[in-house]
């Protein structure tokens, strides 16, 4: 990562505060982790981001209303506007090679891969991002208020999708075990109650097999 880079997400994020839509989506994906450090969300955790893919949660598909039209304003301050050949999910590439892209929660069995949104972007659906979008953390940084998930939330859900990240497990891995020491136990405890009976069982097997320190926080959410 550059300092280059790290000023474009910055300037992102101005971005969409001058779009008036900071409101609507959630910071997710490792940019997430870099915002726990740099907002002191974690006292004593420090980010090891190495990526420059963006991610954000549109937390409501119909909000806000009316309708905004991001891509317009997005092209006015030089992005890149492209979608997926395949689902035509929006994607936003900027001067800094960052490539940003949108998610949202899977609504029912998913029939719908990609969702419109109100923000004016496609926004990929995916299953477990209720996890993020049910337990925000707003925060405040110098000019900026931002949404990101709840530690334990964006922890427990890495652990709930760990089967499915095929050659990104080493890495979520690395992030969960990295995360578990800052955590509020409390607030873990509370996370892991809200999961359904099959989020818990695949969150306690995906912490089952990453080590003593994983082992251990597990047998601390299942204490009754």
């Amino acid at each position: 990562m550059t300092n280059q880079q790290f000023d474009g997400f910055w300037r992102l994020l101005h971005n969409l505060r001058e779009a008036d839509l900071l409101p609507y989506v959630q910071v997710i994906g490792s940019w997430a982790e870099y915002l726990y450090e740099q907002s002191g969300a974690l006292p004593g955790f420090q980010a090891n981001l190495r990526t420059l893919d963006v991610d954000f949660l549109v937390t409501n598909q119909r909000r806000p209303q009316p309708k905004r039209n991001f891509l317009q304003f997005a092209k006015d301050a030089g992005y890149l506007i492209d979608q997926d050949i395949l689902t035509g999910a929006t994607k936003l590439y900027t001067q800094d090679a960052l490539e940003v892209e949108f998610r949202i929660a899977q609504k029912g069995s998913g029939e719908h891969p990609v969702l419109t949104t109100n923000i004016g972007v496609n926004a990929q659906s995916l299953s477990h991002l209720d996890i993020l979008r049910d337990h925000p953390l707003p925060i405040q940084l110098p000019g900026l208020a931002l949404i990101i998930p709840k530690p334990a939330a964006y922890v427990l859900h890495k652990c709930v999708i760990h089967k499915l990240r095929g050659i990104k497990q080493q890495k979520d891995g690395e992030s969960i075990l990295s995360l578990i020491p800052c955590l509020d136990e409390d607030q873990a405890r509370a996370v892991f109650s809200t999961l359904t009976k099959r989020q818990k069982g695949e969150a306690i097997k995906t912490l089952s097999g990453l080590g003593t320190d994983a082992v251990a926080f597990a047998q601390m959410l299942e204490k009754p």
